[in-house]
């Protein structure tokens, strides 16, 4: 009797094994699941009860790609939630294209600038962020987060540059432009516009002063790149590689590429200044002439952009798209 009772006995206990060890484990770091593969939208998930009161960060799936550095322009696709109702606030794999931040600056709320410097381009990182390294006490009202809310965020990590990012390119054989640019492909190019020189008439195709080996650029892209700005008297007007100061409660910036540059056709079919770039190869130097517009005070004002071409990615689609 006692060996069938220890014969029953351990039969239930290893049934009772294969079947704990066949089961998934539920949640991960922070008590939170995340179903999918990189550059695929998220479904997340946790436990019940209060969130980690510290910053959770997980790497799900490490990159093969540059590390993220401090004072870098970040580009990830990502997606935020709020632990307390499991309510989606924002992503942007719904929009089709990736956002670009600065990170490790104070540009994005801390947990993101904490929890993503030092992390490898291509990864997948989960982030659960307390209030103090979120939105803190005022919370963000139009996105439906309170002050004391802890959120959720899936990133991946596509790319990243900076001002001193090296061009991947060649000099261009010929550059038909009375304009001179030259200088190293990382960093702020010196510009000479001869004395007397005037304006075009209407504005030309772009002149390629470095050729990139990347892809060509896509109309119908949004840009990664950096530029500088003169007018044809050889002042200069605008450059990313100058910081911004504080405005707006916001803190200064130092200077980094934007990925404010748009290739047409926008949404509605109208063009830009910069569709000529496509076509051209990431990684290229281009010297794009600017259509005529005004400053705060009324003056009209003959520029050229000098650009290169870090990046590219589908411009977002518009809601309701």
């Amino acid at each position: 009797m006692r060996k069938l009772l220890s014969l029953v006995a351990m039969a239930a206990l290893g049934s009772g094994l294969v079947a704990c060890g066949s089961e998934e484990p539920e949640f991960g770091a922070g008590g939170i699941k995340v179903t999918s593969e990189f550059g695929q939208k998220p479904t997340v998930t946790h436990r019940e009860g209060e969130p980690e009161k510290t910053l959770v960060t997980e790497v799900l799936k490490e990159g093969d790609g540059p590390v993220v550095k401090k004072g870098e322009l970040l580009t990830a696709n990502y997606l935020g939630q709020i632990w307390r109702d499991g309510k989606v606030f924002d992503n942007s794999y719904d929009r089709g294209a990736p956002s670009s931040f600065p990170i490790g600056v104070g540009g994005v709320i801390a947990g993101w600038d904490e929890g993503l410097v030092g992390k490898k381009i291509g990864s997948r990182v989960l982030l659960s962020i307390p209030s103090d390294k979120g939105y803190k006490e005022t919370g963000n009202e139009q996105a439906g987060i309170k002050g004391d809310d802890t959120l959720i965020f899936v990133v991946d990590l596509v790319g990243s540059a900076a001002n001193d990012t090296p061009l991947d390119a060649n000099p261009a054989t010929s550059a038909a432009s009375k304009i001179k640019v030259t200088g190293a492909l990382n960093a702020e190019p010196k510009v000479a516009v001869p004395a007397g020189s005037k304006p075009p008439a209407k504005p030309g195709k772009p002149v390629v002063f470095a050729v990139g080996k990347g892809k060509p650029v896509e109309a119908g892209s949004q840009l990664v790149g950096r530029y500088v700005v003169y007018d044809y008297t050889g002042k200069k007007q605008a450059s990313t590689w100058d910081g911004q100061p504080a405005a707006n409660g916001q803190p200064a910036q130092p200077g980094a590429p934007t990925d404010q540059l748009q290739v047409g056709p926008g949404p509605n079919g109208q063009s830009g200044a910069l569709d000529g770039l496509a076509g051209i190869p990431i990684g290229s130097r281009v010297l794009v002439e600017l259509p005529p517009s005004k400053d705060a005070k009324g003056k009209a004002i003959n520029a050229f952009a000098v650009i290169d071409i870090l990046n590219a990615f589908p411009a977002p689609k518009q809601q309701g798209q």
